[in-house]
C-alpha cells in the first residue's frame, strides 16, 4: 500500500508505529491483508463496504487514531470480533487511487503526515495518521498485491 505523493514508499510498521518506508517487496512488514469479512454487514454512510487492513508479519490491524491530526494505531486482530475501530472504506478518486476513510467518520482520511510537496514530501519514517480531506497526493492510496512491485 502506497500513496500518490511517492509511490516508492510503502505502508509499514516500525517500533509499534505505522509509517512509510522505502518500498521493499521482500519486507513482510510492508505486506498488508485486506480482510473484507464484514463488508456486507458494515458500510459507511455513502454505502461503501468496509474492510480491515492486517499486517501480515505482526497480525496487527490498522486502527483508527484518537481523532483528527493523530497517528493511526495498531491492535491485535481477531477475525471473530466485529470491531468498527479497525474498519475502513475506500472511495475511488478516478485516478487509480482511493481515499481510505474511517467507516464511521468518512471525513477523516488516512494521510501521510506532511507528505505533500509543500512540506517536503514523503520520506523514510513519514508518520501515517488521520486528517480531513484536502485532496492531497498524500491522501490518495493504492493497495496492490504484495508480489507486485508496482510504480507509475
Amino acid at each position: 500500500m502506497f500513496c500518490k505523493a511517492d509511490v516508492y514508499y510503502s505502508l509499514s510498521i516500525s517500533h509499534g508505529n505505522v509509517i512509510l518506508v522505502r518500498s521493499n517487496p521482500s519486507d513482510p512488514l510492508q505486506h498488508w491483508i485486506k480482510d473484507e469479512k464484514f463488508s456486507t454487514r458494515v458500510r459507511d454512510e455513502e454505502g461503501f463496504p468496509s474492510f480491515a487492513l492486517i499486517n501480515k508479519a505482526t497480525g496487527q490491524a490498522l486502527k483508527h487514531s484518537i481523532g483528527a491530526n493523530h497517528p493511526v494505531q495498531l491492535t491485535q486482530y481477531n477475525p471473530n470480533v466485529l470491531d468498527e475501530s479497525i474498519l475502513w472504506t475506500e472511495k475511488d478518486l478516478g485516478d487509480g487511487y482511493h481515499a481510505i476513510r474511517m467507516v464511521n467518520n468518512i471525513r477523516l482520511n488516512v494521510d501521510a503526515f506532511h507528505g505533500d510537496k509543500h512540506h517536503g514530501g514523503v520520506r523514510d519514517g513519514t508518520v501515517v495518521g488521520l486528517w480531513g480531506w484536502n485532496k492531497g497526493e498524500n491522501q490518495r492510496w493504492r493497495i496492490v498485491h504484495h508480489c507486485k512491485s508496482y510504480h507509475d
